[in-house]
C-alpha cells in the first residue's frame, strides 16, 4: 500500500502536507498522520464500511473522529478522519499513573454503555456475526498462532484453531447487548487530563455483549503494564479486579474466558 496514488478527493483534502506513518498496534493498515487528519489505507472490507457507518451514527454524542472522506479505489479503502485530541492510554507518561489509566479505561466503557443501541445500525460484533468471521479466518488460514497467548494452543490448550472454533460454537453464552467498541485496547482510547477525549479504530464497533470489550480491555491493560511493549520491564502489577472495581462490574469468568478466546481467532 505504501506509495499508492490517493483518490482525487483525498488528495485534495491533504494537499501537499507531509505526513508520518503510525507504527503503533498490529493493524495491516497504512496509517498516515497529517497535521489535521489521519488517513487509513487498508483493504476494503465490511469493517471499513462499518467504521464509516458507526462513526456517522455516533458523531456528536461521543468523542469520535469526523470522516470527511471515504473512498474505495482498486480494492483499497481510504478513510480520512480528523485527529483525536489528547494522548493514547498506552502513552508511557500516562502508564506511570496506573490508577488514572485504569479509571480512564473504565470511564470510556461507561460512556459507550450509556448510549441507546435501539437504532444502532451496526452489529458486526454480535456473536453470530463474529463467529462467522472467525470461521472465515480459520478456513482461510488467517489465524496467527504465533501472536496468540501461550496457553491458548498446545499443551493444556486447544489443539488448533479449528478446535477452538468448535468450542466457541458449542459454548455460546447469552448476550447482554450494549454499544461496544469491538477492539477496546489502550491505543484506541485517548484522554486529556482525567477525561476521555476520543475513540478511534471503530471498524468492529456496534451492538454486542459488553464482555467483548471488557475482556479485550483487561488483556490490553495487563500487556501494557507487564512491560512487553516496553522492553520487558514491568510497569505495574495489574490485576483484572482493579478494572472491574472501577467499572462496578462483577467478574463473569464464563464470558471473560469466552470473549478472550474468541479474539484469538482475529
Amino acid at each position: 500500500m505504501k506509495g499508492s496514488v490517493l483518490p482525487e478527493v483525498i488528495q485534495k483534502a491533504v494537499g501537499t502536507e507531509k505526513y508520518t506513518v503510525d507504527k503503533i498496534g498490529e493493524s495491516t493498515s497504512e496509517v498516515r498522520i497529517y497535521d489535521n487528519y489521519v488517513l487509513k489505507i487498508q483493504p476494503h472490507s465490511p469493517e471499513t464500511d462499518n467504521e464509516v457507518q458507526i462513526v456517522r451514527w455516533i458523531n456528536g454524542r461521543l468523542p469520535v473522529p469526523s470522516i470527511p472522506a471515504y473512498e474505495i479505489h482498486n480494492g483499497l479503502a481510504y478513510t480520512l478522519m480528523t485527529k483525536a485530541e489528547g494522548k493514547m492510554l498506552c502513552d508511557m507518561d500516562l502508564l506511570q499513573t496506573p490508577e488514572l489509566v485504569i479509571n480512564l479505561a473504565a470511564q470510556g466503557l461507561k460512556m459507550l454503555w450509556e448510549m441507546d443501541v435501539c437504532d444502532c445500525p451496526c452489529s458486526v460484533s454480535r456473536l453470530t456475526n463474529r463467529l462467522k468471521a472467525a470461521e472465515y479466518n480459520v478456513a482461510h488460514g488467517l489465524v496467527d498462532i504465533e501472536n496468540t497467548e501461550p496457553e491458548t494452543f498446545g499443551k493444556g490448550g486447544f489443539k488448533n484453531p479449528e478446535g477452538l472454533l468448535d468450542w466457541l460454537k458449542n459454548n455460546r453464552p447469552p448476550e447482554d447487548i450494549v454499544l461496544t467498541h469491538g477492539d477496546y485496547c489502550l491505543p484506541n482510547i485517548f484522554a486529556k487530563g482525567d477525561r476521555i477525549s476520543g475513540f478511534i479504530d471503530l471498524g468492529k464497533a456496534g451492538s454486542a455483549d459488553r464482555w467483548q470489550d471488557i475482556a479485550i480491555a483487561i488483556r490490553s491493560l495487563d500487556h501494557n503494564f507487564d512491560g512487553r511493549y516496553f522492553g520487558g520491564k514491568p510497569i505495574f502489577d495489574f490485576k483484572p479486579q482493579m478494572f472491574l472495581d472501577a467499572l462496578g462490574v462483577e467478574m463473569n469468568e464464563e464470558k471473560y474466558r469466552y470473549y478472550y478466546l474468541l479474539d484469538e481467532l482475529f
